[in-house]
């Protein structure tokens, strides 16, 4: 049957840009290097070897998620004697490959400078911004490092936002609060160019703004020192993009420029704690309780989102630092800053560890880092799907000391629930920003089988053949509509019913997994978490936790799709088990005393008969519980 294009869901619309943020030592497997050895992470990732000699890292091919016709680019290099960096752009468009265009020169000296003159058939760098004549789908950079003399100059970080100048400005999309809003500031010091005893003090918004920022992350820096390590002594300027984030990178922290599709994205940077500077432009009464009437570039901080979700900022063109503060209206923010500007803007940060997710199809999770199978086999706590939000704590070598940002667990004061902790290849982390999903994965597997049923995605486009979705690490799929679940969901409990059993017999017959929560392996808690979280519904990670999270019920109360529980006659506290009953007194259950995935009688399983069974009841040694999740 074909499905006619207006029968679908109204589509989920792709963004206007996208940021590609490389930092971790996995994002650089395809990049060529000269002169160049790993670093010590979270140190850096790559040192340069023989100081007197240039060194330079090439990234391969940046397949993107839509065709482009803007690039911005920016790194970020310790110098600890001094030196400098230079950060270069190829596109692939239809002709091939572009020649290398240079976004400037970062020096911690006072050769700091974009370059000019660089225009040909792909296109133009205008200043800081690669302007195209023709789209492109790929792009590579290129990062040359000098040093003055001494301790060799460590790379930190790469990133290239790119942008679809075509695209559409989404108001409605970009002025929407998200469910759950709560008002959100950052503690930024106030600081007015137009108190510095300069004649460019109206030219310094950028730097002042930048200032603000260090003073929030514990650096010492004024306006005036600031604006001076900015410079662009080629355009006498000091807002050019790549030299301020290269001078906050010099300064020890992770820096980038990127372009934003929504207020949203600003908002979980600074609940982070990293401030966000914005470029915006505005006609006359375009930003009411601006300091300035109208302008054609000017650069503020963001410090956060009170509780109408209006922008709270640190504007620098105030006439003194007592007005600097300012709120701005959500709507007419949102239009000079995303639709006027593209959402250009820095990021600074100590740290980018909580802007992670999984990159492969599943990674596991362990207890510590194992050193070989036999330890893999005991040491495992969970694993953790494509997409999944983690939060990295630590970092050992290869791997990784991280919380599953989705998977709770009840806390040592056995009251409340947390993120889940252990260890993970850190090769299986990358940059993502936590935008929220807008469907799960529905069936056992998706995406040519690469993607596990609980999967959650965020769907950029809709079409005949099926759903366009996002991914964390910037790369896409096609998935058939049938394959995935819009969320948030509102299904009657009724139905949830019968959809959470269909979807827990994806699994009968599979092998029996400890720690497994995936398509390619599940345990019995694991078998629940992802057959409620497929339409929508987030338990707790283990069968004790689920037990905390679940209604206690009756055994005359039982229905379809509740859970029932067991623990060891011992120790009737400590829940180890858990099953979903599937009514007529069966139960559904990944276990390990048959190695299987299985459907079978409450009385094949326990030696009893259900029906005369009461909430704790012991049967053969075995504690019998009964919650429920779905109202």
């Amino acid at each position: 049957m074909t499905v006619r294009a207006a029968a679908l869901p109204q589509p989920a619309r792709p963004p206007r840009s996208w940021t590609v943020v490389n930092f971790l030592p996995g994002d650089f497997k395809e990049a060529s290097l000269k002169n160049l050895a790993p670093a010590v992470f979270p140190g850096g990732v790559f040192k340069v070897e023989d100081s007197s000699r240039p060194a330079v890292l090439a990234s391969g091919e940046i397949e993107t998620v839509f065709p482009f016709d803007e690039l911005l680019l920016s790194a970020d290099a310790l110098f600890p004697d001094g030196g400098s960096l230079e950060a270069e752009a190829q596109v692939k468009t239809r002709a091939g490959w572009s020649p290398w265009f240079s976004f400037g020169r970062f020096d911690t000296g006072s050769a700091r400078a974009s370059v000019k003159g660089q225009d040909n058939p792909f296109g133009r760098l205008d200043v800081d911004i690669l302007r195209l004549t023709e789209k492109a789908a790929s792009f590579r950079y290129r990062l040359t490092l000098h040093s003055a003399g001494g301790a060799a100059p460590v790379l930190r970080l790469a990133a290239a936002s790119y942008t679809d100048s075509a695209a559409p400005y989404l108001a409605d999309d970009a002025t929407e609060r998200a469910a759950g809003f709560k008002p959100l500031k950052l503690a930024l010091p106030r600081y007015s160019q137009m108190t510095q005893q300069v004649n460019y003090s109206g030219d310094i918004c950028s730097p002042v703004s930048l200032s603000m920022a260090f003073a929030s992350l514990g650096l010492k820096a004024g306006p005036l020192e600031t604006a001076a390590a900015v410079l662009d002594s080629a355009e006498n300027i000091y807002g050019n993009w790549f030299l301020n984030t290269a001078h906050a990178g010099s300064r020890g922290l992770y820096s980038f420029v990127t372009r934003m599709n929504s207020l949203e994205e600003a908002r979980a940077f600074l609940a982070a704690g990293a401030p966000v500077i914005a470029s915006v432009t505005f006609g006359p009464d375009e930003l009411k309780n601006a300091p300035l009437k109208k302008t054609k570039g000017h650069l503020l901080a963001i410090t956060g989102f009170d509780a109408k979700g209006n922008v709270i900022a640190n504007d620098p063109a105030a006439p003194d630092e007592k007005t600097v503060e300012r709120v701005y209206d959500r709507k007419e923010f949102a239009a000079a800053w995303l639709r006027n500007k593209y959402g250009t803007s820095y990021v600074l940060a100590k740290d980018l560890n909580n802007f992670l997710a999984v990159k492969g199809r599943v990674t596991e999770l362990y207890s510590m880092p194992p050193a070989d199978a036999a330890e893999r086999a005991r040491l495992i706590e969970s694993q953790l799907l494509a997409n999944e939000r983690v939060e990295l704590l630590e970092v050992s070598g290869a791997w990784a000391r991280s919380r599953a940002v989705e998977q709770r667990s009840l806390s040592a004061d056995g009251k409340t629930l947390a993120p889940y902790e252990g260890w993970l290849a850190l090769d299986a982390l990358a940059f993502s920003l936590p935008l929220p999903p807008t469907a799960v994965v529905r069936s056992k597997t998706a995406g040519g089988e690469d993607l596990s049923l609980g999967v959650k995605l965020r769907v950029i486009g809709r079409s005949p053949a099926g759903a366009r979705v996002l991914l964390g690490d910037g790369t896409t799929a096609l998935l058939p509509e049938k394959n995935i679940n819009q969320l948030p969901r509102k299904d009657e409990a009724g139905h949830l019913r019968a959809r959470i059993l269909d979807t827990a017999r994806f699994f009968l017959g599979d092998k029996y997994y400890w720690g497994g929560r995936s398509a390619w392996g599940i345990d019995c808690s694991g078998l629940v978490n992802l057959a409620y979280r497929a339409w929508g519904l987030d338990l707790p990670r283990n069968a004790s936790d689920q037990y905390t999270a679940s209604k206690r019920v009756s055994r005359e109360e039982l229905k379809p799709a509740d859970l029932v529980f067991s623990s060891d006659g011992a120790k009737p506290k400590s829940i180890n088990h858990v099953m979903i009953y599937s009514g007529g007194g069966k139960l559904i259950e990944a276990t390990g005393d048959t190695n299987s995935v299985r459907e079978v009688s409450f009385k094949e399983k326990f030696g009893a008969d259900l029906s005369k069974l009461k909430h704790g009841a012991l049967v053969n040694g075995k504690k019998i519980f009964f919650g429920r999740v779905l109202k």
